[in-house]
């Protein structure tokens, strides 16, 4: 199941991003076109995605199970960050980027249906909002070295921190949107994997060939898809936590390849895109074989906890 699942979604990247290298071989999408989607995709695409994984039934129950989630995937999120931070520090950015942040939505949210449920997707929502936050604040920190960029005014004014605010909002309030509104979400939400991918054929079309084999994105994939699931799964195993169907979804994501939105934020702020598309293309291949293992790794340990 998971298997197969990945070679769908591996499939569809590849002739989303097939789209992607045509436009910008024949000249129909430009290096600066490509940049300004890319600004579309962090600023406006991205925030509605957020907002709309929050628009669901309240009830205590969920509320309870949203906090939860919440704390697992900020846990999931500082292992990361820390281990990563000190793997590779400022020294090597994109790499430090790449580890530690995985791919929650386009692959992450399949898997976590097809092993979960569809009661899985809320569980992840807090994992999708955290990792977009924390790609607005320490990522492009890593990225730029401007620590201007994690000051209290910036994250105040930072697109996810907004829809992140703006969905936990509509959530406890439980006030419903009109259908036409949330059907406008939802089609704008749509667009993140087509636009993410097709962006990620363009910066595919000028990558010369010999970076595929970089040495360098090799270690900091297995780091991506082995070194990380791995510590996170033992911090979940630690954790006196009764709710295998959670854990396993937040786990889930934490053990998916490098998310393509570092593509983006690569060009946008300037750094070695091309690297950063070796790194998603590589890890996501590489996937088909440590996914499921993880996961039958980490149900196995989760149905029998420390506590």
């Amino acid at each position: 199941m998971l298997f197969s699942i990945l070679l769908e979604r591996i499939a569809i990247m590849a002739l989303l991003m097939a789209v992607g290298v045509y436009l910008s071989r024949k000249g129909f999408l430009s290096e600066q076109g490509s940049r300004d989607l890319g600004a579309i995709l962090l600023r406006i695409i991205i925030p509605c995605v957020i907002i709309k994984s929050y628009i669901t039934e309240y009830s205590h129950q969920r509320l309870l199970e949203l906090g939860l989630s919440a704390l697992l995937a900020l846990i999931s999120y500082v292992v990361a960050m820390l281990l990563f931070y000190l793997v590779f520090g400022q020294r090597r950015r994109l790499e430090n980027f790449s580890a530690a942040f995985c791919n929650a939505g386009f692959i992450g949210i399949p898997l976590v249906q097809a092993v979960v449920g569809q009661e899985g997707v809320f569980y992840i929502a807090a994992s999708v909002a955290l990792l977009n936050l924390f790609q607005w604040t320490y990522g492009v920190y890593i990225m730029t070295g401007r620590k201007d960029t994690i000051s209290p005014k910036a994250i105040a004014r930072n697109p996810v921190v907004i829809s992140i605010v703006i969905g936990v909002a509509l959530f406890l309030s439980r006030i419903s949107l009109p259908g036409i509104l949330t059907s406008t979400l939802g089609y704008v939400a749509d667009m993140n994997t087509p636009v993410a991918m097709i962006l990620m054929g363009t910066y595919l079309a000028r990558l010369p060939a010999r970076r595929m084999l970089d040495r360098r994105a090799v270690g900091c994939v297995l780091m991506r898809l082995v070194v990380i699931p791995a510590a996170v799964g033992l911090v979940f195993w630690l954790m006196p936590v009764n709710n295998l169907p959670l854990m396993t979804a937040v786990f889930l994501t934490a053990a998916t390849p490098v998310g393509a939105n570092i593509c983006v934020f690569a060009q946008q702020y300037r750094c070695d895109y091309e690297f950063s598309v070796v790194t998603v293309c590589l890890s996501t291949v590489l996937s088909i074989i440590t996914v499921p293992a993880m996961v039958f790794l980490a149900q196995t340990a989760f149905s029998h906890p420390y506590f």
